[in-house]
């Protein structure tokens, strides 16, 4: 199996051992180098060919890592690069993305947003790697279904209006978002993307516009928001449907004067981004209940993109779980094929997958670190059920259909689906409103209707005995 291996570039040695010590155990390999020049050495070495991606701490001895990510890139083209910074250097770090470099993040680091952008770095490449023949592969364009959508990417690359696109959590609403400004004729400029339900409600605007220096306690130098860092570039909003109503004045004020101003400022910054939302939400429900504006959903409605949900495309499924192991172990074109058996393919089949593309690709990665060996010496590698994660192997689904005596009335089927898509969402009903295909309200009716009671949380089944 080939190791992934992340080129760690900071002054620290106690913060490189941390991210040895945490990669390593997440399976990637670590080159680490203490100053720029050694990691140039490293890059033009024989080493260097190996690198995936790279750590860059913003500040080093007698230099900036800004400077360095021209060389870097020059050196090792595929290698997108990922700032590491201070809060105060957040502004510079901004700079950095619209130099080339893939992201930035915050020290202290927080493991699981590290993880998840090492992730994504990877899977999407360098900027240089970046060219229309790799967004297919990114797409994960397995299947018929994909295809299709593919032909509405393009469309919804070729003009300038917003796009709203939606889907259950784990679909792949940022890759549609990335696919989209490749394909489109901004593909040259920044692609700024932004969680804006992980950004603290006090802190939204400041992120999103910036603040001049002095604007409130703790502004001590003017910070350049995403709006201005996408420059003439994409914008893609995630999560649209967490910002309070007067985020969404803003919001709705920049789209229709393509301008703003930093927070604490006066003078108008002209805003040229194209704008792309995506969000997990109802956000016609939301309308009804009075938590988003029935202006700016229009605003940003302007052409719509639904993914659908892994469930709804079966038939592909087997498919998609092959092309995640043969990625997952790095097998070329040229390799012997991998197969599903039958119970595998039918295991995978009835799990309903309530984490979509997400949790399938890491199925597939946990197959490939406990089984690589066994697959890549075999001269025709078929895969059995016995192989898959515990939660595929006995879903829920397949219980039910070996143990169901006989009929049942309609009642009796939606009561028990109900209940089993609560369970799954650890009794979040929204979510399983949405999986439903209901509105939360007649969710709480048949709830009622059905005497199914309230769920007190994951891992625990309500409906049981006390």
């Amino acid at each position: 199996m080939n190791v992934p291996f992340v080129l760690v570039v900071d002054d620290y040695a106690n913060t490189r051992a941390y991210l040895r010590a945490l990669l390593e155990h997440e399976g990637f390999g670590i080159q680490e180098a203490g100053t720029g020049e050694k990691a140039l050495e490293i890059l033009s070495s024989r080493e260097g060919r190996s690198i995936r991606a790279i750590l860059l701490d913003l500040k080093l001895p007698n230099q900036s890592g800004i400077d360095l990510i021209a060389p870097f890139r020059s050196l090792c083209p595929q290698a997108p690069i990922i700032i590491m910074t201070a809060h105060a250097s957040v502004p510079t770090a901004v700079s950095a993305i619209q130099k080339g470099a893939f992201h930035y993040l915050e020290k202290p680091l927080a493991e699981e947003e590290l993880l998840t952008t090492l992730q994504r770095a990877m899977a999407i490449g360098a900027p240089e790697e970046r060219p229309f023949r790799t967004t297919e592969s990114d797409m994960d364009l397995v299947g018929p279904t994909m295809e299709k959508m593919m032909e509405r990417l393009r469309k919804a690359a070729s003009h300038a209006f917003p796009v709203l696109i939606t889907g259950e959590s784990g679909t792949g609403k940022e890759m549609v978002a990335r696919t989209i400004h490749q394909f489109s004729a901004r593909s040259g400029e920044p692609f700024v993307a932004v969680n804006t339900g992980a950004i603290s409600r006090d802190l939204i605007a400041s992120e999103l516009f910036g603040h001049e220096k002095g604007a409130f306690t703790g502004a001590l130098e003017r910070k350049i928001g995403w709006f201005e860092a996408a420059g003439r570039g994409t914008l893609f909003l995630d999560e649209i449907g967490t910002m309070d109503l007067p985020v969404q004045v803003a919001l709705l004020r920049v789209i229709e004067s393509r301008s703003f101003s930093r927070v604490g400022g006066t003078v108008p910054i002209s805003f040229s981004a194209r704008i792309l939302c995506a969000t997990n939400e109802d956000l016609e429900e939301m309308m009804r209940d009075g938590r988003f504006r029935e202006d700016l959903f229009y605003r940003l409605n302007v052409h719509a993109i639904r993914l659908p949900p892994l469930r709804q495309r079966t038939e592909e499924i087997g498919l998609l779980a092959v092309h995640f192991l043969r990625e997952a172990l790095g097998v070329t074109g040229d390799a012997p094929e991998i197969r599903l058996s039958e119970e595998a393919r039918r295991s995978l089949e009835k799990y309903p997958w309530p984490g979509n593309i997400r949790e399938l690709k890491n199925a597939m990665i946990a197959v490939s670190i406990e089984h690589g060996p066994e697959i890549r010496s075999s001269a025709l590698p078929v895969i059995p059920p016995d192989w898959l994660p515990e939660s595929v192997q006995h879903s829920p689904s397949l219980r039910e259909e070996a143990f169901e005596p006989e009929p049942r009335t309609l009642k009796e089927n939606e009561r028990d689906q109900i209940r089993k898509i609560l369970l799954e969402t650890g009794g979040n009903k929204a979510q399983a409103a949405r999986i439903l295909g209901i509105s939360r309200k007649s969710l709480y009716a048949k709830l009622r209707e059905y005497g199914l009671g309230d769920v007190p949380g994951p891992g625990k089944d309500p409906f049981g005995p006390d």
